[in-house]
């Protein structure tokens, strides 16, 4: 799924705060715009380089938040957590950094897909914001929980509220919506709410305990997993999680390629 992608140096369209710490950037990239399926990421790199040692930062995999294929471009949201995406938040307008996009394996929907629920929690929403258009487009009758540490760092609310679906926000302190996690509610929801499967990224905690509650109820659950990643071909094997054979044994795949979507009952859950 990997095979025929190719780096380009992208050219920085737009690049602005959503929240504290948290950017939205857009890039020109017509040809992975066109190819891009909900759920796929991007590998990138940013050409500034560090003041020591001259080195230049690491590809960083982030998923892809929007396409606009008449503007020919792709945006993702990211939050700084260290130099390279420090550096990254510094970009601007016209500057050009390392793409090499899609990459992975995405969302599958199934053709007869009728009840959709979709849960995501801080910065997880960027890879499912695609997945909500694309059930939208296909009639599926979806609904979403949402869940952020407060109201200010609740992601994506302008484009969510175009798509006009039921939404379950949840913040942990309460300034928005229910104060708790989506997982309070999840078992009830299941019961009453007869989807046929549940998308998930987020967090590792909520997407494990997502992933429990939907066993529990007997849901299909497919979960977007994040790591760190070398190569986003599979050919480093630094992004390996530990997942269930079909006869239940333990075996080793790559986020990058065998992923980052999984089901989540091949996962193996580590506390």
């Amino acid at each position: 799924m990997n095979k025929g992608v190719e780096p380009i140096a992208a050219e920085v369209l737009s690049i602005f705060p959503v929240a504290e710490g948290i950017y939205e950037l857009e890039l020109a990239a017509p040809k992975a715009a066109e190819q891009a399926k909900p759920g796929q990421f991007a590998m990138l790199r940013s050409s500034i380089r560090p003041g020591e040692g001259g080195k230049p930062y690491l590809a960083r995999p982030m998923g892809i938040y929007d396409v606009d294929l008449r503007r020919g471009s792709l945006s993702i949201l990211f939050e700084v957590h260290g130099a390279g995406t420090r550096a990254m938040a510094e970009l601007h307008e016209g500057d050009k950094l390392d793409l090499l996009a899609p990459l992975g394996r995405g969302f599958a929907v199934a053709d007869d897909l009728r009840r959709a629920l979709v849960i995501g929690g801080g910065i997880g929403v960027a890879p499912l914001y695609p997945l909500l258009c694309q059930l939208q487009s296909s009639g599926v009758e979806t609904e979403l929980m949402l869940g952020a540490q407060c109201g200010e760092r609740m992601l994506a609310m302008d484009r969510l509220v175009r798509l006009a679906i039921p939404v379950h926000l949840y913040t942990d302190n309460g300034s928005m919506g229910k104060q708790g996690y989506p997982t309070d509610d999840l078992a009830e929801l299941l019961r009453h709410g007869h989807f046929e499967q549940v998308f998930c990224c987020g967090p590792m905690p909520l997407m494990r305990g997502v992933a429990k509650i939907c066993e529990e109820n007997r849901t299909p659950c497919q979960v977007s997993l994040e790591e760190r990643m070398g190569c986003g071909f599979g050919i480093c094997v630094c992004c390996v999680v530990d997942c269930l054979d079909a006869d239940g044994n333990i075996c080793k795949k790559r986020v990058c390629y065998d992923g980052p979507v999984f089901d989540s009952r091949e996962v193996v859950w580590h506390a």
